[in-house]
């Protein structure tokens, strides 16, 4: 059976890659027929409006075939997810008759630790028997069994892709949002394909003139912002025993909260800082760019530099109370509420949410210390949201309905247990496709109001797996007696440097933890003896290495 599904779920892998090439292909259409339309209004001979026809004929064909083409593979791959179903239905029955006596009996207790899972299960359902009937849903347990059927397959297997039941998604994007402090705010558009957002110029004024006169012609124009599509993800390690001891419930909160953090803060930091390089563009990135970036799209109308008006120094670190607020609320309002469709968010991490508090102290008539706020801006509104990544005294923000963000798929699964087998440990992956882009960046602002230069980059989590190891240029030199002095360059400035000598040079993986290696002394000799290898390699901050080189050592002789 379990082949049978795995060719079921291949052939529907196959079929949804074209009938995403179909609706890909579709999303011309609408700019063909404007096309097509224009050309009518300009035909002007009989000999024009019968070429006009054909191209409308084949036009309406073309369309046709498309949409027909569509129905009928989504027809297969309906047909192919009923199989599926059928199969795994069976073979859940027959899962659940083997393992009710094994389950009988287990205290079904929460650790004390577990307060984030208990918030994951009243989303799941407000009562016990909500969270039940939820778990007993054929298509929930059938998923729930996969994942722990996962950590007992075979090599062969390699962690198959896991389908989420339509009724936990939610419930994954929820759970995301709990740890996103931002994707509330901003506009999401759950799309296929590029998305394409027009976006209308701004309101002309229309011309008074005379009753009977002709009209003016009214300048209106239209720009178009275009999404694609980046993976956010990563995988986590869950022990063994905890998949064989949880209860359904217990096991999906565990998933659920590992992936909702991960996903969740990797968005909020490319919200405020993506870089436009394999993610969304956040909108400080916007504001910040001082000429037309690469990510600017064609039909995104003219940049205009932001950079001076929307990116401020302010002196106001010794400032308090009304002088302290008069001035911070001055530079937020260059942030323009146009096409806003909520109102503004200020971003910040704690220390200067604290620090902003204590310039709004004041004594009640009581004579009690009172603050004059706490989560929202005074005077122009807007919550305030902590986040650490953000420097102090730092605050950005503004209309966050105008950062459009496209979701091209929802949360997915996969697990294996092969990469720690050994450590009795299975790990999960998780999964979501997201592009964006602000779409006015009129409408945010960065300021720093200690008289410092607002921080304009973060770092994110480098991408190592899929980079490349880098190469260090390694050479060697005759030491003191049974000395060598190694020689290394194309190495960051800084960085650790660490080393092994052997017979020959130790093969080394990018991203690998190092162990038994030697941290390279200053002066860089080291101890060896001729005919070894030194194998000298770069640590990034955690430890991992990121290049690599070696060299057959010239010892010093004995005196």
């Amino acid at each position: 059976m379990a082949l049978k599904v795995l060719m079921l779920r291949s052939r529907i892998n196959e079929r949804q890659r074209a009938l995403d090439a179909l609706r890909n292909a579709a999303d011309s259409f609408m700019s063909r027929e404007a096309e097509l339309a224009a050309d009518i209004d300009a035909a002007a001979t009989d000999e024009e409006r019968s070429v006009i026809d054909e191209a409308i004929e084949a036009f309406d064909q073309e369309r046709a075939a498309n949409e027909a083409e569509q129905a009928r593979i989504a027809g297969e791959i309906a047909d192919y997810e009923r199989q599926i179903g059928e199969i795994e239905s069976a073979a859940s029955q027959a899962r659940s008759a083997a393992h009710g006596a094994e389950n009988r009996g287990r205290e079904n207790t929460m650790p004390d630790t577990a307060t984030c899972r208990a918030r994951i299960l009243r989303a799941i359902g407000e009562t016990p028997e909500q969270r039940a009937a939820l778990v007993a849903r054929e298509d929930v347990k059938g998923f729930l069994q996969r994942v722990r059927e996962l950590k007992a397959q075979s090599r062969d297997v390699k962690g198959a892709e896991l389908g989420v039941p339509d009724v936990l998604l939610g419930v994954l994007r929820d759970t995301t949002e709990r740890y996103s402090k931002l994707l509330k705010y901003i506009t999401i558009r759950p799309l296929k394909g590029k998305a394409r957002q027009n976006v209308a110029g701004a309101v002309p004024e229309a011309i008074w003139t005379e009753m009977v006169a002709t009209l003016n012609e009214l300048d209106i124009s239209f720009t178009q912002v275009e999404l694609d599509g980046y993976k956010v993800g990563g995988y986590v390690a869950v022990p063994n025993s905890d998949l064989e001891d949880d209860t359904d419930l217990q096991l999906l909160a565990s998933i659920i909260d590992y992936l909702g953090q991960s996903i969740g803060l990797a968005c909020d930091k490319a919200i405020v800082y993506g870089t436009g390089v394999k993610m969304p563009v956040g909108f400080v990135t916007r504001l910040v760019a001082a000429s037309q970036p690469a990510w600017w799209g064609a039909h995104q109308g003219t940049f205009t530099d932001l950079s001076a008006r929307h990116v401020l120094k302010l002196n106001l670190g010794a400032s308090t109370g009304v002088e302290f607020f008069s001035g911070l609320i001055a530079a937020l309002a260059i942030a323009k509420p146009n096409y806003a469709t909520s109102g503004p968010v200020w971003i910040m991490n704690r220390k200067t949410h604290l620090d902003v508090i204590c310039k709004a102290l004041a004594f009640s008539a009581a004579g009690a210390l009172v603050a004059g706020m706490q989560n929202t801006m005074p005077v122009i509104g807007g919550d305030i949201v902590e986040l650490e990544f953000m420097a102090d005294n730092d605050i950005a923000g503004g209309y966050m309905s105008l950062e459009l963000w496209a979701e091209r798929s929802g949360t997915n699964l996969a697990s294996s247990d092969i990469p720690l087998f050994l450590e009795d440990m299975t790990v999960f992956k998780g999964t979501q496709r997201y592009d964006g882009k602000p779409i006015r960046g009129e409408a945010f602002v960065l300021v720093n109001y200690a008289n410092a230069e607002p921080q304009k980059t973060v770092s994110f989590e480098p991408d190592l797996v899929n980079a490349e190891l880098g190469t260090l240029v390694v050479t060697s030199a005759a030491g003191a007696a049974g000395k060598s002095v190694l020689t290394v360059a194309g190495n960051t400035p800084g960085a650790s440097l660490v080393y092994k000598v052997g017979g020959q040079s130790v093969p080394v993986k990018l991203a690998e933890k190092l162990t038994g290696w030697t941290a390279l002394p200053e002066d860089k000799t080291i101890d060896a003896a001729a005919g070894n290898v030194a194998t000298v390699a770069e640590l990034n901050s955690k430890g991992q290495a990121v290049a690599v080189g070696s060299t057959a050592v010239t010892v010093g002789a004995a005196g």
